[in-house]
């Protein structure tokens, strides 16, 4: 089954969020939401995820999930602020815990920072699966940008985060703390085990 997706391209971090709905029910994710944040003066905003929720109030979605593929550093997510304004729960890969607790480190957050994932609804492992209309979201662990790194296979559509890019960008770097580009490739190959449609 093909869901429908719609992208959202965020110029300034270039990356993109999805809403993939269900044609049938119209329940829906958000995946990788962006929160627009200003580096020099520290100010965010939510013009970016604000348009994400238009589109869903506009095609009267039922958005059932917000969806991290990893934890990112090269955009803020909105995840949380989109949480407060639909009411539903953001999800990530179980793998968060060993990325907050490397950075909690090299970052010197303190013995305070929860390293735990609690700051998300639910974290997913390999193989979970998630209700979406006549659709169901598989995850699948794609570690090696980041230890957290998941996949969400989507009837004939997968959502790959920075595991793969376009074929001109070839794969995302793995020299973060915590990446590993042997788990990369052995990510890659995972991925290109999926049926090829």
């Amino acid at each position: 089954m093909t869901p429908a997706v719609e992208p959202f391209f965020h110029a300034p971090t270039s990356t993109w969020t999805y809403v993939v709905s269900d044609p049938g029910s119209g329940e829906a994710v958000i995946i990788d939401p962006v929160l627009d944040y200003d580096v020099k003066s520290g100010r965010w905003w939510t013009d970016s995820a604000q348009s994400v929720l238009d589109h869903v109030r506009q095609s009267r979605l039922a958005v059932r999930w917000i969806l991290e593929t990893h934890a990112h550093a090269d955009h803020l997510s909105s995840a949380a602020w989109l949480r407060d304004q639909l009411g539903v729960p953001v999800a990530i890969g179980a793998g968060i815990r060993d990325v907050q607790a490397t950075f909690r480190d090299l970052l010197n957050l303190g013995t305070g920072f929860a390293t735990d994932g609690s700051q998300f609804d639910r974290l997913l492992g390999d193989g979970e699966t998630l209700p979406l209309g006549e659709l169901e979201i598989r995850v699948l662990p794609t570690p090696g940008h980041t230890s957290d790194s998941v996949s969400y296979v989507i009837g004939d559509a997968v959502f790959v985060g920075d595991t793969v890019f376009m074929p001109d960008g070839g794969t995302a770097r793995c020299d973060f703390p915590g990446g590993d580009a042997a788990l990369l490739y052995a990510s890659v190959r995972r991925l290109y085990q999926l049926p090829p449609a």
